[in-house]
């Protein structure tokens, strides 16, 4: 059977597909394409249609080199997650999935790509009826799903060496897995397949460890495989590592991608990952590996990371790749609107250079080549790995005086080419209209990223090596000095409260004008994007930290304080777990250290109400001591704390006491709540004190009278 979808074919056998019932994921998800609903445009409603239909999906693979004479398989193409990002640069794209109704999505997602077919039914029987080899076979599920098409030992070389079947000589496999040994699934991810935290690392889910997946494809053949580690995950990568260029500590910072449902978050991964990056072991602890098998080191890039979750128009990749030994930096455009803007890079190296190199600073030569902006690779020290450097030693005397240079490099090299700034028509459009107290001066050409990662120190000097935010339009110069500091102290909170917007000479009114500044000109970079950032506000499940799990296990907990003659201390403190019966009763014996002269107990630590049921000293027989409190009583509603510090101090205690009995309860409040019940509390004393003063009492004396 074959269906038409504008260009696309859809071709199925009738016979392995009737059974088939579309879902009700994939009758909505249809529903969102057959509306045009753009994940780019508008926030996802949930989890599902973000993973089928955002365009961040094809990141994983959309840089492969495929050419355009090369035919490609996708194996377990889906709902056409990746297609888009392959299927125009092929010669002919093939897209063998199992299901008619995820067929048909794809089909309808991509009708305007040419020489592009798409298959429905038992893939493995598909494969065995087109008779056919590819240059290119795109397969990141296979691993994951062998298990349903192969029993016996070894599902997964068992679906990899069949699969081989349908490779040309010479051409190449692309495999994806999830690392069962992720970091993120330590720091309390759910496994993907099951759903359940830890299975991973206990042997439990569908992924692969590194050592077993290069295990895997030597066995079957493909020992010199590329691997590549894509970053945060592999279902919305913004970056692709490899063993050839690995992460940097301080890169790995966005690590909170729980769309599919809750997960725990037992400690902070941005800097376990910085310590596993100075151990060298990255690799083994990335969240998710994809290999290239057949292709060769120079054919592939060393590091690859896109900027595509912007407008259109900026939409980019950049590669870094080696070619006959030396390394080269590319910028190419991810959409057609993105073309104009790579292009242009290359007058702004011009302009820029013509405006700020009599000073003796410079900016990376870039050529234009095949579509792509290439420049060269430079070797040096960032001005931000050196502040970094001075930061770690806690040189902040050093490091005040590097920032101090910056702004002499900034003000030094602009002082020839200033003019007084003017607010212009596209300023306005770009960062919005404020109100500025003084007069600025700025330049005709504007570089936005004068930031500390994009100036290095190399053997010929001060260098910038990316110059892409280059505009033809004013801006303060001081903008500039605030955008470089505001930018690197965001994700460096130790150093937030040291004063360095005012070393360099911002004032706390520059930086909230500014600030509205450049909120305004990353929205016009987006222009209606919605990135993923805020995709996942709007889908992720509930993440669950360590320290709110511990507090709310110890909700009911209590300390207790004994004083033996030097008063209440922590170190003579101890606590001691409860567990309130059905009436919600607790029931405790505590027994006292010789001497003591007063107990405190400590029943929560939050705001409350308490009742005190029971309180008995033991000697010998039984006593009632005295007792105090530092809340509010309610009469026989119990007592009620607004502090998060609630106390009750027994202080007539008998010589010789051995033992305290209680019987209380302790019920938990909302600050919010607590502080309420307190001001109702207040108000009901103030009026029961008018309503008993002899001034009420003598006017509803006369009121009678006068009746």
């Amino acid at each position: 059977m074959q269906e038409r979808y504008g260009n696309v074919t859809l071709i199925y056998e009738e016979a392995e597909t009737a059974l088939q019932a579309p879902s009700p994921e994939d009758a909505r998800i249809e529903g969102l394409v057959d509306g045009g609903f753009d994940c780019k445009r508008a926030e996802a409603p949930d989890w599902a249609a973000l993973y089928h239909l955002s365009h961040l999906r094809a990141n994983l693979t959309e840089w492969l080199p495929i050419g355009a004479q090369d035919t490609v398989l996708e194996f377990g193409a889906d709902t056409g997650q990746l297609t888009g990002g392959f299927a125009k640069k092929a010669g002919r794209t093939v897209c063998v999935g199992e299901s008619l109704a995820r067929g048909r999505i794809l089909a309808k997602r991509h009708r305007e790509v040419e020489n592009l077919t798409v298959y429905a039914g038992d893939p493995w029987k598909t494969l065995e009826r087109l008779g056919e080899s590819f240059d290119w076979i795109v397969a990141p599920g296979l691993l994951a799903q062998a298990g349903r098409y192969f029993k016996g030992d070894d599902p997964k070389r068992q679906a990899l060496e069949r699969l081989l079947r349908y490779r040309k000589a010479g051409g190449r496999i692309v495999l994806a897995a999830d690392n069962r040994f992720g970091l993120k699934y330590w720091a309390g991810a759910a496994d993907p397949a099951t759903g359940r935290y830890f299975d991973g690392p206990q042997g439990r889910g569908e992924g692969l460890s590194r050592r077993e997946l290069q295990e895997l494809l030597e066995k079957s053949g493909l020992g010199d495989a590329l691997f590549y580690y894509p970053y945060p995950e592999r279902w919305f990568p913004s970056s692709l590592y490899s063993d050839r260029w690995l992460p940097k500590a301080g890169e790995l910072n966005r690590n909170l991608r729980n769309f599919e449902g809750e997960r725990l978050l037992l400690f902070d991964e941005e800097r376990v990952y910085d310590e596993l990056i100075r151990d060298g072991r990255f690799p083994e602890f990335s969240n998710a590996f994809l290999v290239v098998a057949g292709a060769g080191e120079e054919e592939l890039p060393l590091y690859v990371k896109y900027s595509n979750d912007r407008a259109e128009r900026f939409m980019i990749r950049t590669d870094i790749a080696e070619r006959d030994g030396r390394k080269v930096v590319r910028k190419l455009p991810v959409s057609e609107e993105a073309v104009p803007h790579v292009q242009a890079m290359k007058r702004w190296e011009e302009e820029l250079e013509r405006q700020w190199g009599a000073c003796g600073l410079h900016f990376n030569r870039c050529g234009l080549s095949d579509g792509a902006a290439c420049f060269e690779f430079l070797k040096g020290q960032t001005l931000e790995e050196r502040l970094d450097g001075l930061r770690s030693r806690k040189d902040y005397a050093g490091l005040t005086s590097a920032l101090l240079d910056y702004r002499r490099l900034l003000t030094a090299c602009a002082k020839g080419v200033l003019q007084p700034f003017e607010k212009s028509a596209r300023f306005v459009e770009m960062f919005g209209n404020p109100e500025f107290s003084k007069a600025y001066e700025g330049t005709r050409y504007t570089n936005l990223d004068w930031i500390f990662g994009n100036l290095m120190e190399t053997a010929d000097g001060v260098q910038v090596f990316d110059y892409e935010w280059t505009f033809e339009v004013q801006v303060p110069t001081e903008y500039l000095l605030w955008r470089a500091l505001s930018l690197y102290l965001n994700s460096r909170e130790e150093l937030q409260g040291l004063g360095f917007m005012a070393q360099l000479g911002i004032s706390s009114e520059e930086e909230r004008i500014f600030g509205e500044m450049e909120h305004h000109f990353q929205r016009w970079l987006l222009d209606g994007t919605v990135t993923i950032g805020e995709q996942y506000l709007h889908t992720a499940g509930e993440t669950l930290p360590l320290p709110e799990l511990l507090r709310e296990r110890d909700r009911l907990r209590m300390q207790i304080y004994a004083d033996c003659g030097a008063g209440f201390s922590e170190a003579d403190s101890f606590w001691i777990r409860t567990e309130p019966d059905k009436e919600g009763l607790i029931r405790l014996t505590l027994l006292l250290p010789a001497g003591t002269r007063a107990l405190r107990i400590d029943p929560a630590e939050g705001p409350c109400i308490v009742k005190v049921k029971r309180l008995l000293g033991e000697l010998g027989g039984t006593y009632g001591p005295a007792w105090s409190h530092n809340g509010r009583e309610l009469e026989r509603e119990g007592i009620l704390y607004t502090t998060d510090d609630p106390q009750i101090t027994v202080s007539g205690i008998v010589e010789g006491t051995d033992r305290l009995y209680a019987e209380l309860t302790v019920q938990p409040m909302a600050p919010d709540a607590a502080y309420a019940c307190m001001n109702l509390l207040n108000r009901v004393r103030t009026a029961e004190r008018i309503y008993q003063s002899a001034p009420f009492r003598l006017l509803k004396k006369l009121k009678r009278t006068g009746k």
